[in-house]
């Protein structure tokens, strides 16, 4: 083999060398994490609903933009399938890990939204599973399975997307969901459905120190030294009241009712407060809480308009209007899109201010509607001269009709003694509906 030959081969080798000990470096290039956040799956809010979907969404976006870990403390009976796979979905697609520790239990919904995570804890005597859907009944609490295959099999196949992606046990999965199968914290680590079984969460946060994750081809190494709990917003929790179907139904029966009656009885004041029980009704069939923020907004403001600039006094107008602000306030989302819609500090900063705002002129004008109907119940107070002290100025005695003058007043007056003029006197009694008096010697 000639010289020049054994060169290059000889470079070629040695640039190889180099590549892979590049490569090799890059790839075991860790990160390390070392602030968690926690947000809770809990009672009371351990419905998986709208607004829960909301929080733990917003709670793993903040946990994206600030490169720490999230963890889900999980104690739910589940809830709704909806809200379930936007969790999971956001769980999945997350850029940073994702862990989920099982207080109590995690059943239906509340099993299928830890899936995804990277690591799952369970707490000793904890359940999980029971993911085999089911419709209630509102009004009488029934509960029916669902077998129907066209709802099933989608869900069995979200399920498994989320459980592939950690190597979960598919088939006790699938008996989650076609048999409702439910299995202890033991069986769960035995059968691969869960990571670890830990005696409480601070033994779990323990485990999770030296822990490598891999996402999105990165590695990341948990060295936890702080953990703060994450505060769900107070438009999400509102969602999650509003997402009961039992308090829905109160609120469209409301609704309905007033809306009547304000037809009916021509109290059209009325009708902006009845649609807003409606709307809030409506919450719990899944209507854009968006739109029905803008919709109190708008007309809040209008309401409020109209009673201080066209209306005199202050009424039920212009309280329907501060209602219906803060309402519309409280459903204000928090993020909102780039470009030229305003910033999420904007928002906040606009969202505390109407809020103080409404607050302070709703007391105002509520203190002083209170002071008016004070006033309106009080009984009509009317002057009497009886026991005050004064100067005849006419003769007067048994039916002689003349006048007395009281605290530079004037009145008819009449006595049963004779009283001379200039005589001080007294008043005794008033008579002929008040327009006559009886006079005695001083």
């Amino acid at each position: 083999m000639s010289s020049p030959v054994k060169t290059i081969i000889l470079f070629l080798l040695v640039l190889s060398s180099i590549l892979l000990v590049t490569t090799s470096s890059e790839s075991s290039l860790v990160y390390t994490i070392e602030k968690a956040i926690v947000v809770d799956i809990y009672p009371p809010w351990d419905t998986i609903d709208n607004g829960v979907a909301e929080c733990i969404v917003e709670a793993v976006r903040y946990a994206e933009e600030n490169n720490i870990v999230l963890i889900m403390r999980v104690n739910s009976y589940g809830g709704y399938l909806d809200s379930a796979f936007s969790i999971g979905d956001a769980i999945y697609y997350s850029k940073t890990p994702v862990v989920a520790y099982i207080e109590n239990k995690a059943l239906s919904a509340g099993t299928l939204i830890i899936l995804p995570a990277d690591y799952i804890g369970l707490k000793t005597g904890s359940i999980i599973g029971a993911m085999k859907p089911v419709i209630i009944d509102p009004v009488t609490g029934q509960v029916t399975f669902v077998n129907e295959s066209k709802i099933l099999e989608p869900i069995i196949g979200k399920a498994k997307v989320y459980a592939e992606k950690r190597n979960r046990n598919l088939s006790l999965v699938n008996e989650f969901i076609v048999n409702a199968k439910v299995v202890s914290s033991r069986e769960a680590v035995e059968w691969g459905v869960g990571d670890v079984e830990v005696s409480d969460f601070d033994e779990f946060l323990s485990v999770l120190n030296g822990l490598k994750i891999e996402r999105g081809g990165v590695v990341y190494e948990l060295r936890i030294k702080s953990v703060e709990g994450y505060s769900c917003s107070v438009r999400s929790r509102f969602i999650s009241i509003l997402s009961n179907t039992y308090l829905a139904n109160i609120l469209l029966t409301i609704g309905v009712l007033a809306s009547i009656f304000a037809l009916v009885s021509g109290k059209i004041v009325v009708l902006p407060l009845a649609i807003a029980f409606i709307l809030l009704g409506l919450m719990a069939t899944g209507i854009n809480p968006n739109l029905i923020s803008l919709f109190f907004i708008l007309v809040g403001g209008v309401l409020l308009a109209v009673e201080l600039f066209v209306i005199p006094g202050f009424g039920i107008v212009g309280i329907t209007g501060i209602i219906l602000l803060l309402l519309g306030f409280a459903l204000l989302p928090m993020y909102t899109p780039t470009g030229i819609a305003p910033s999420e500090s904007y928002v906040l900063m606009l969202r505390v201010f109407i809020i103080g705002v409404s607050v302070v002129f709703g007391g105002f004008f509520g203190i002083v509607l209170f002071k008016v109907v004070q006033v309106k119940r009080k009984k009509p107070l009317s002057y009497t001269p009886i026991g005050k002290k004064g100067v005849a100025t006419d003769p007067m005695g048994p039916g002689i009709i003349g006048y007395v003058k009281i605290e530079g007043e004037y009145w008819r007056a009449v006595s049963s003694e004779y009283i001379s003029p200039g005589e001080e006197v007294v008043v005794v009694e008033m008579r002929e509906d008040g327009v006559l008096v009886v006079l005695k010697k001083k």
